[in-house]
């Protein structure tokens, strides 16, 4: 999957809140064939782009198992922005989010 492929599909689920929606939209358009041949797989490369794109800091310092003070030492932020973005006193940019599950496993983009 190319990247500009990738940011269409993550910007998509940003906008779009119900999943079902958001993988139903696209149909089979060609670039399906770019992520696998295997519909299946498609579908479950969306859903976990979906379920990403709507993970609160909390939630994916939770699936990574990590502490916040782990988290925030592993990522060399401080604790306090750490605790306010989890609490959401503070809103953590969408492409940090991003980020932080890439590099915690919890979002792999599709090489290609």
């Amino acid at each position: 999957m190319t990247d500009k492929l990738f940011l269409k599909l993550w910007q998509d689920a940003l906008e779009q809140p119900d999943k079902e929606m958001y993988i139903g939209e696209y149909g089979y358009p060609d670039w399906f064939d770019e992520i696998s041949n295997d519909a299946s797989t498609v579908v479950q490369i969306l859903e976990n782009i979906h379920d990403v794109a709507h993970m609160s800091v909390r939630d994916i310092i939770s699936a990574s198992g990590l502490t916040q003070a782990a988290f925030a030492t592993k990522f060399c932020i401080p604790l306090r922005t750490v605790e306010d973005w989890a609490t959401k006193k503070r809103k953590c940019a969408d492409y940090q989010r991003l980020a932080f599950a890439r590099e915690l496993g919890i979002l792999k983009k599709p090489a290609g």
